[in-house]
């Protein structure tokens, strides 16, 4: 009986312990944020395309805060931000036109969505405007 009443006082002991060890970690999650998420479009053809959405602070571009790359095929991408604040939003790829978006994110008191999509500028990939290398032989 009094290895029973041990066992079961230990048991809440350990149970107990971790109850205090979770409850600070979910508290760090429990603030409101804003889900961001669209696509990425070309200009040209209005077909997806994948890009690296890099987000900056307004005031501090040298530091990415988050990024995303958006699905080639169906130029989705998602990344979380903290409300009320400005961002450089940086779509960069090797066959776009790198451009910098300003967003603000909305003052929110729980987690909200926010749409935003973003149309990108091709790169020219016409085989006339690409250098030629020939060999010539005399």
């Amino acid at each position: 009986m009094k290895k029973t009443i041990f066992k079961i006082g230990t048991a809440a002991i350990i149970a107990a312990s971790w109850i205090s060890f979770i409850a600070p970690v979910k508290a760090q999650f429990s603030r409101a944020v804003v889900v961001m998420s669209g696509t990425v479009v070309s200009v040209e053809s209005g077909k997806p395309t994948s890009v690296k959405v890099s987000v900056r602070e307004a005031g501090d571009t040298a530091r990415e805060i988050t990024a995303s790359t958006s699905n080639k095929e169906t130029g989705k991408y998602l990344v979380v931000l903290q409300p009320s604040k400005k961002y450089w939003v940086h779509l960069e790829g090797d066959s776009i036109m790198t451009q910098d978006v300003l967003i603000s994110t909305p003052v929110v008191a729980q987690t909200e969505k926010m749409q935003q999509d973003f149309s990108v500028i091709m790169r020219e990939t016409d085989e006339a405007t690409k250098p030629t290398t020939s060999l010539q032989t005399n």
